[in-house]
């Protein structure tokens, strides 16, 4: 885990356009916190099991989870799945372990973040560790570093080989150029913020502990949900496949739900006195005059030049 030291920031992005809700920006106040480096991967869950054998995560209770249908095989998806969303198959004992159902396992995936995990497992895991699950607001004070209203946690403009998104047309067409198709390890890039935190956006959503809610709709009618942050493989750098990636993207979930690019980190609350700095960059303490400016869209990112590919 990392210290990450109280302080002021400008939590959103600044894209009326935007329907998730991280738009309006609005300045708040976060108290020091640990955070984990990395989300949870695959071998330290299995730890987890080993030591809770009666534990099952919310998938193998309900017998299914989400999984992107490029992942699936012909014979799982002719007997155990169900089509959904575009791009999407409900997949009879796809979890934790089986990411693609019942042919597949984690070889060679053992660094990969967890997935099929939903907010109940997360907490429950996170719980027995002494920790917690990071808020909504911790989260994205951690990504941004002490940037002011930068879209990424590394600055403003989009930089290769920084996150694992998807490239290329949905469903069936991400043409790898970050170098895998799914899932990748926790530290297959370089950290992504001076924090030194990995993996804040792209790869795995993360849950948070803050709830969900639509800015339109009484709270009291709305479905319980919780905050997922940071966007997955799934996600775009422009937004024209699924959500665009970046510091201030979110979506909300049932409790229960599960997917295969979904997962989590840990975070532990800080005694609230001054902390000494070791190395560290300053807290984000941001002028109230200093407005974020408005978001402009990335340009695409679907196809690569010949200079990148020999790069490559």
């Amino acid at each position: 885990m990392k210290l990450v030291e109280q302080g002021r920031y400008w939590m959103g992005t600044n894209d009326p356009r935007s329907q998730t809700g991280e738009f309006p920006v609005r300045e708040v106040h976060v108290r020091s916190f640990y955070l984990d480096v990395f989300p949870v991967i695959n071998a330290f869950y299995w730890a987890f099991r080993a030591k809770k054998k009666f534990v099952r995560s919310e998938a193998e209770v309900k017998g299914w989870s989400w999984v992107q249908e490029s992942f699936v095989s012909n014979a799982t998806r002719a007997a155990y799945s169900t089509e959904g969303p575009t791009g999407w198959l409900a997949v009879k004992k796809a979890r934790w372990d089986r990411p693609e159902g019942p042919d597949s396992d984690l070889e060679d995936r053992w660094t990969h973040p967890v997935v099929h995990l939903s907010w109940h497992d997360a907490k429950r895991y996170c719980e027995f560790h002494g920790k917690r699950l990071p808020s909504e607001q911790e989260w994205e004070f951690a990504a941004r570093s002490g940037l002011v209203a930068e879209e990424y946690p590394w600055g403003d403009n989009w930089e290769r080989m920084r996150a694992n998104t998807w490239q290329g047309k949905w469903p069936t067409g991400n043409n790898e150029a970050d170098g895998y198709k799914g899932t990748s390890p926790a530290d297959a890039y370089r950290p992504q913020n001076m924090y030194g935190f990995y993996d804040m956006v792209g790869n795995v959503w993360e849950w948070c502990q803050s709830r969900y809610y639509e800015r339109l709709v009484s709270r009291d009618l709305q479905v319980h949900m919780h905050v997922l942050r940071g966007g997955s493989y799934v996600d775009s750098v422009d937004g024209d496949v699924n959500l665009p990636v970046r510091n201030g993207q979110r979506m909300g979930q049932t409790p229960d739900y599960t997917a295969g690019n979904v997962g989590f980190r840990c975070a532990r609350s800080a005694p609230d006195i001054e902390v000494v700095r070791r190395n560290k960059p300053p807290a984000a303490n941001v002028e109230k005059s200093k407005i974020p400016k408005i978001y402009r869209k990335p340009k695409a990112t679907h196809t690569q030049s010949k200079q990148q590919k020999d790069e490559l």
